[in-house]
């Protein structure tokens, strides 16, 4: 059952792409992409911290919603605004580097320290959005790639920060997921919300934006951070991590029915290096903790 939970939250991650780039046939801009999708998770998350009788604390707020801004803010602006140069499937393949980025950066954290398996891991990664960079030039003859490319790697890097900083004695200190997710989600509407009044974004928002905004805020955000909750009750984190590359696969299979995405065999090479990548990295962390 729990199994099925992580898979589920899988596909209901990989429709971010798909339904950001459906957003941009709209005419939406990313700064009010990201203000629905936070504004409708804010209002999910509001309605749950009532109905439990939470009590605000400004402290917690500091905490989660300085780490919304930096994780919802920074990273997922950088992505859409990569995600409007790139391929859907593309684009969660270069995002899908993250696993990587966290790995390294916990050696500057932790007394874990890279092996064999750990840089080959790290190279095929990197090799893989390479290759599949590769294969997407054959559709897109244009400079953008290298811009959108740049734009989401610094989001997997942002989001790596995120997850380090967010350490064990966080999670201890304030274990209510529940409660950290309305903190992290007010941080990130207040923060999107004085974004579009700097940027006049207010004028040219349509409703017609309403509904991918609302899916964007229940599937890509609310619902797999709540499965991958419950799946965690039995799964070990390392088992849910080696389930996320099924996010690549789902992604592309959307993208080849709503969006007539085109494949090569390139880009098929390229997303399952970078697919395997994670699994070899989780898998050798695995070998050594059996060890001792």
């Amino acid at each position: 059952m729990h199994y099925w939970l992580a898979v589920v939250s899988a596909f209901s991650s990989s429709i971010t792409s798909v339904l950001g780039k459906f957003s941009y046939t709209l005419g939406a801009t990313v700064t009010q992409i990201l203000f629905l999708r936070f504004f409708f998770s804010f209002l999910i998350a509001l309605v749950l911290f009532m109905g439990f009788g939470y009590k605000f604390k400004f402290k917690k707020f500091f905490i989660f919603g300085s780490l919304g801004i930096v994780n919802y803010g920074i990273a997922a602006y950088s992505f859409f605004l990569g995600l409007q140069y790139l391929s859907p499937a593309y684009a969660t393949v270069v995002y899908f580097t993250n696993p990587i980025f966290v790995s390294l950066l916990q050696t500057k954290t932790t007394n874990r320290k890279l092996n064999f398996y750990n840089a080959v891991a790290v190279g095929l990664s990197f090799a893989g959005v390479l290759i599949a960079n590769m294969g997407e030039k054959a559709f897109l003859q244009n400079e953008s790639l290298i811009f959108g490319t740049i734009m989401v790697l610094f989001a997997a890097f942002v989001n790596a920060l995120f997850v380090v900083t967010v350490s064990e004695n966080i999670k201890t200190k304030y274990p209510n997921p529940l409660e950290n997710s309305f903190y992290t989600f007010l941080g990130t509407f207040i923060y999107y919300f004085i974004l579009m009044s700097i940027t006049n974004g207010f004028e040219t928002l349509s409703s017609k934006f309403l509904l991918s905004g609302f899916l964007l805020a229940v599937f890509a955000t609310f619902v797999p951070l709540t499965l991958n909750y419950f799946a965690l009750k039995k799964l070990q984190s390392h088992t849910l991590a080696l389930l996320m590359p099924l996010e690549l696969i789902f992604a592309s299979v959307l993208s080849a029915i709503f969006l007539s995405e085109q494949f090569n065999v390139l880009k098929v090479l390229g997303f399952l290096m970078v697919a395997s990548a994670p699994i070899i990295d989780i898998t050798s962390i695995e070998s050594q903790e059996s060890n001792f």
